[in-house]
């Protein structure tokens, strides 16, 4: 399953990867501008969810630009605490909603707060729960976003020429359009990085390649 980008708890993984399950299903319109996580999953693959641009603060697009102005926004420089908060806050609605919650998981982590078990049936059949929490879902900050940001492909490629510098096997993706859509692992091999030190080497490429430093 493809993970998305470019945040990196796992909380903020399993929720935006939810979001983009119901992109590709066509069942809600996260949009370009949703956030997401940077690291990839066990299939070596990281990409952009990409559901409905129209839906991410455009004119003309009704309820869901009214519900994409309602929803918390991201900075570059958001706290890990800030942005926990706000991914918690998410995830307790979507278990208020129903949603299966990966609770293992968060008690491996120590987390108080679980997050959702991702599948595309459960992202179907909890469609409602999804739509009604997507106000909480906090967007990416303006500068990941590559419908706001006219250089974000070139913020893009060198967000991920940092990574392969600090030792990750790595290459950008890009869609018919020459915009990046994520990343993938070279080969099969795994990274060379281990889970904590891709997790770091994210954080410092984010913020060196998308602050225009």
């Amino acid at each position: 399953m493809q993970k998305t980008q470019p945040f990196s708890s796992a909380v903020r993984t399993t929720a935006f990867s939810v979001c983009a399950l119901l992109a590709a299903t066509v069942l809600t319109a996260c949009g370009a501008g949703d956030g997401g996580d940077a690291k990839a999953g066990k299939d070596g693959v990281s990409t952009l969810e990409t559901g409905s641009p129209a839906s991410d603060g455009k004119p003309g697009t009704s309820a869901s630009s009214k519900t994409d102005s309602r929803r918390p926004q991201l900075r570059l420089d958001s706290s890990e605490e800030e942005i926990d908060k706000l991914d918690n806050a998410y995830n307790a609605c979507l278990q208020s909603h129903g949603v299966p919650m990966n609770t293992k998981r968060a008690e491996m982590a120590g987390a108080k707060q679980a997050a959702p078990m991702q599948s595309m049936e459960i992202a179907k059949k909890y469609k409602p729960a999804y739509d009604a929490c997507l106000v909480k879902l906090p967007r990416r900050p303006p500068e990941q976003d590559p419908a706001i940001n006219p250089h974000y492909t070139d913020d893009y490629r060198t967000y991920v020429k940092c990574l392969t510098d600090k030792g990750m096997r790595i290459h950008m993706l890009q869609d018919e359009h020459g915009i990046a859509t994520g990343w993938t692992y070279n080969d099969s091999k795994p990274s060379a990085l281990s889970e904590a030190e891709q997790d770091k080497a994210d954080k410092v490429c984010t913020k060196e390649a998308f602050s225009g430093k």
